[in-house]
């Protein structure tokens, strides 16, 4: 008997609306789960809110955030979400730049904490990172 591999995008452990406590949709790039919000604490998923318990204010973050994702993609940007490491150059020759995810960087700042980074290196030394709500956006040399 074989078992069906499931799809990379669903989770394991089913989400729940911070509020009122409903079931998030199992794939969450289906388009059932494209109104429902979240926030990231430390790199973590910390809330969840379905559509019906966002407030206006948290609609209007959402979008502002997404349309600033959609904006620099048409750029030719790359998204990564945080905590994640840019390094353009190499270390030994040309060191480059270090960037860090605006969210990440934001935590340094407050607590000192540099926890479970993602890293980016070997970028080609032209290469433009820069740091996004969630994340930064790496854009290849000539874009």
């Amino acid at each position: 008997m074989s078992r069906k591999k499931r799809p990379q995008n669903r989770i394991a452990k089913r989400l729940r609306c911070s509020r009122c406590g409903c079931f998030a949709p199992r794939d969450l790039t289906s388009k059932a789960a494209e109104n429902w919000s979240g926030k990231w604490v430390e790199g973590r998923l910390a809330v969840i809110v379905c559509p019906p318990c966002q407030t206006p204010l948290e609609n209007a973050e959402a979008a502002a955030n997404e349309a600033e994702v959609t904006v620099r993609r048409a750029e030719g940007g790359t998204f990564l979400p945080d905590p994640v490491l840019c390094i353009t150059g190499t270390t030994l020759e040309n060191p480059g730049t270090v960037l860090y995810g605006r969210d990440h960087l934001q935590r340094i700042r407050t607590r000192g904490q540099a926890e479970n980074l993602g890293l980016v290196s070997d970028l080609p030394l032209d290469t433009r990172c820069v740091p996004i709500v969630g994340g930064v956006m790496i854009y290849p040399p000539g874009r």
